[in-house]
């Protein structure tokens, strides 16, 4: 998976982790340690919540994993000039 899908893959999960927040009124990390405690029931939302959030997680992970491996090479090619950041896909 190349950086920009995970881009838009967390953007799309931002999207439906916010919808759930503003529904319960709980930011997505304070909702996902209550129900990692057991502390809330199993309810579809809730499953649906913990999916979103856990998918987020890994996608960001991997994110930072590419985009280190990417700075990496950029900062190996420019030497002590500047970076050439150039749009995705260019």
């Amino acid at each position: 998976m190349k950086r920009e899908d995970i881009i838009r893959d967390i953007h799309g999960l931002e999207s439906e982790l916010a919808a759930l927040e503003d529904q319960y009124g709980l930011l997505s990390s304070d909702f996902y340690h209550c129900y990692r405690a057991g502390e809330l029931e199993q309810t579809r939302d809730f499953i649906r919540w913990a999916g979103y959030y856990e998918a987020k997680l890994e996608r960001e992970t991997r994110y930072r994993q590419l985009v280190y491996e990417h700075l990496r090479e950029l900062r190996r090619q420019s030497g002590l000039g500047a970076l050439d950041l150039t749009p995705a896909g260019a």
